[in-house]
């Protein structure tokens, strides 16, 4: 059954370590990658979803990352860890 950014999401935030076998909506590849970015005290934030890939990607906000969730603060230079994808309708 194929899934949509949405459906990966919720895939995520459930276990965060099956990221690399859920398929990219668009590609179908099992590119996909994350990120969380947010408060390091409160670790709140937004979560950054991509595929290597085709570059299409989607991100949620008000998120609570995990404490075994990949994760950098706001002030991070989020463009060197992020490639430059093109955000898709969720």
């Amino acid at each position: 059954m194929k899934i949509g950014w949405r459906g990966i999401i919720e895939k995520i935030s459930e276990n965060i370590s099956n990221i690399h076998q859920v398929r990219c909506p668009n590609c179908g590849e099992t590119r996909l990658d994350y990120i969380y970015i947010g408060d390091v005290e409160t670790r709140i934030g937004f979560l950054q979803i991509w595929c290597n890939k085709c570059l299409k990607g989607v991100y949620a906000s008000r998120v609570v990352a995990p404490l075994n969730a990949k994760f950098v603060t706001f002030d991070s230079d989020v463009k060197s860890i992020v490639p430059q994808i093109e955000f898709v309708e969720k």
